[in-house]
Order: C-alpha cells, then structure tokens, then sequence
C-alpha cells in the first residue's frame, strides 16, 4: 500500500448521507484515518471512506477557503500484493 495527498476533484466516489456528528467532527479534527482508494484507469476510486468524502465536499461546497484545504491524504490499494492476491484465489 501507499500514501498520497490528492485533491478530493481525483477520487471518484459515491455521495453518502452522512450523519452530523461526522460532520461536526471532521470540522473540529478532519480525517482521524486516510481514505482507502484503489488506481484504476487513471482514476483513483474510493473504496472506503464515501461518507468523509461525502462530508468534504459539503464542507467545500459551503466554506471555500476551509483551511484544511480539498487534498485528501489517501492509501491505495494495491491489487497485485502477494497476500492480497492469493486471499481472493485461495478460498476454501
């Protein structure tokens, strides 16, 4: 896996409800844990974490100058890691 700081405009993600106490708390401290997404096709693609990026983007949409910014600290996943690979093939 890695780790990277992109723009929430990179992730391709699905737009959530959300609750007000997630948005409150990324408000007060942002985002406790990075975004997981995966790399395909030249777009990054969320697979955890819709709701926090779902949270930001009304953030954005409301404060534009919120002084966390719009870059989203991610980990990608990678497909082609050994464990990862063998644990979808070697199901029993």
């Amino acid at each position: 896996m890695r780790m990277l700081k992109i723009p929430l405009s990179d992730i391709l993600y699905e737009y959530k409800n959300y609750s007000q106490e997630l948005y409150d708390s990324i408000m007060r401290i942002g985002f406790s844990f990075p975004i997981t997404v995966s790399f395909d096709d030249n777009q990054y693609i969320c697979i955890d974490g819709h709701k926090r990026l779902s949270v930001l983007n009304d953030i954005l949409k409301k404060y534009p100058q919120y002084h966390r910014g719009d870059n989203v600290c991610v980990v990608i996943k990678e497909d082609m890691r050994s464990n990862d690979c063998w644990r979808r093939i070697n199901v029993h």
